[in-house]
C-alpha cells in the first residue's frame, strides 16, 4: 500500500512475559529502499490490494464481522472511520472474531520447498506451532509505560491502549479477541516460473508474485468454505511476495464480492533484513493490527495525509496503524516447555492519525512504544 526508499528502524524492546475467483492487482505501492544482505535490491514492505467491486457506502459496510463507525473533524473536513468490534465509547462488550489459519506450503522449481508445517529453521518447533502460542493468539500481560491495559491477544491490548480514555473510564472490559482458532489443512502452491528461492542467513527465501498467490488465495477462501464472519490468515514460512520486486512481508484485502476480509504475512527467519525486528510474528502482527483499524480495504478509513516517515517515502491518507513504524517491534518472551522470544511490531494509535493533541490514547501517547511524541504535520 505504500512505498518503502531506505529505511533503518530502531527495534524497540519492551520485554513482557506470557501468561498462561479473479486476481486483484496491486495498486498505490510507493517503495523505500531496503536493506539485505540476501536479496538484490530488497524493499521490505506491506501492501493492500483492492477490492474488485464496486466500494460499499461508508454507512453500509458489507465485511460481515463487526464493524463500528465514527467520525472525527479536521480543518472543517469530517472524516468517517469504520473498526472491527464495537465502540469502546457505548461500554465494556467483547466481540470474538474466528481466526482461521490457512497454512501454506510453496513448492519452487529448484528444488525448495518452504511450509508452515516444517521445522523454523534453528528452531525445535514449525511456524504453525510459534503463531497458535504468540502473544497475537495466546494471552500475555501488556503495561506501555507502566499502565496495565491488560493480560490479553497484543491486538486487543494495542485496541484497549488505542481508546484508553473510554477503556480506563467507562468500558474496562472492552476486548477485540481472536477467537475461537481453528487451522485448515496445509495447502500446496506450485509456484513455478511465478517465483525464485535465494539463500538466506537460516533456511532458504521465497520469492512468489502477489498476483499469482492472490488468485489462488481467491479461490481457497471459496474451496475451503471459509466463512465471511471469521477472519482468515494466510500463512506462510519465509515466502515473501513480488511485484516488480521484493519483499512484501504482508497484506490484507477483500475478496471480489467485498463480503470477506482476510490478510497475508510471512513469519520469517531473523537476520533477513537490516532492521532486527522484522522476524518471526513481526508481519503477522502488523496486518492483524491493521485489519482490525482498517477492514474495509480499499481506503475508506480516509485521513488527513501523512508520510516520509516509516515505509512510507511519500504520502499516504489511510488509516495503516503499522506503516508509520514497520521495522520497530517489541519482545515479548513466552514461558512453558517451549520459551521463545516474539517480535511484535509497534502500532500507532488513532489520535496520531486525527491529529488530536493532547492524545487520548494510553499515557497520552501516540504509539504503543511511544515512538512519536505528536501528531505529524499534514504531508505535501
Amino acid at each position: 500500500m505504500s512505498k518503502f526508499q531506505k529505511f533503518v528502524v530502531a527495534s524497540l524492546c519492551l520485554t513482557l512475559c506470557v501468561t498462561a475467483g479473479f486476481a486483484q492487482k496491486l495498486t498505490k505501492l510507493e517503495v523505500r529502499n531496503g536493506d539485505s544482505a540476501y536479496i538484490k535490491g530488497a524493499k521490505p514492505m506491506f501492501a493492500v490490494l483492492p477490492r474488485a467491486v464496486e466500494t460499499p457506502s461508508p454507512n453500509q459496510p458489507d465485511v460481515q464481522v463487526p464493524i463500528w463507525t465514527n467520525t472525527f473533524k479536521f480543518n472543517n473536513q469530517t472524516f468517517t472511520y469504520h473498526m472491527v468490534g464495537t465502540d469502546p465509547a457505548a461500554g465494556s462488550a467483547t466481540s470474538n472474531i474466528p481466526l482461521v489459519i490457512i497454512p501454506l506450503k510453496f513448492k519452487f522449481s529448484d528444488g525448495t520447498v518452504l511450509s508452515a508445517t516444517q521445522k523454523v529453521c534453528g528452531d525445535v518447533k514449525n511456524t504453525n506451532f510459534r503463531v497458535k502460542n504468540s502473544p497475537l493468539i495466546k494471552k500475555a500481560a501488556f503495561a506501555p509505560g507502566g499502565t496495565n491495559v491488560g493480560t490479553t491477544q497484543y491486538v486487543d491490548a494495542f485496541q484497549r491502549a488505542n481508546f484508553w480514555s473510554a477503556v480506563s473510564t467507562t468500558s474496562p472490559n472492552y476486548h477485540v479477541l481472536l477467537s475461537p482458532v481453528t487451522v485448515k489443512p496445509l495447502q500446496t502452491i506450485n509456484v513455478g516460473a511465478n517465483g525464485t528461492s535465494v539463500a538466506g542467513p537460516c533456511a532458504r527465501i521465497g520469492e512468489v508474485d502477489i498476483n499469482f498467490f492472490d488468485n489462488i488465495a481467491m479461490g481457497l477462501l471459496t474451496s475451503l468454505n471459509i466463512p465471511a464472519n471469521t477472519l482468515p490468515l494466510f500463512l506462510d514460512y519465509n515466502t515473501f511476495l513480488t511485484s516488480g520486486g521484493c519483499c512484501i512481508l504482508g497484506y490484507h484485502s477483500t475478496n471480489n464480492a467485498g463480503t470477506q476480509a482476510y490478510a497475508v504475512a510471512a513469519y520469517s527467519d531473523p537476520g533477513i533484513f537490516s532492521a532486527a525486528g522484522i522476524r518471526d510474528i513481526h508481519a503477522l502482527s502488523h496486518e492483524i493490527g491493521e485489519w482490525m483499524d482498517d477492514p474495509l480495504i480499499p481506503g475508506t478509513n480516509f485521513v488527513p495525509p501523512w508520510g516520509h516517515i516509516g515505509q512510507v517515502g511519500g504520502c499516504q491518507n489511510n488509516l495503516e496503524t503499522g506503516d508509520p513504524v514497520t521495522g520497530s517491534a517489541f519482545t515479548v518472551t513466552t514461558g512453558g516447555g517451549f520459551p521463545f522470544t516474539y517480535h511484535p511490531e509497534d502500532l500507532v494509535f488513532f489520535p496520531w492519525f486525527a491529529r488530536v493533541s493532547p492524545s487520548t490514547s494510553v499515557n497520552g501517547w501516540y504509539t504503543f512504544l511511544n515512538a512519536f511524541a505528536a501528531p505529524q504535520p499534514v504531508c505535501h
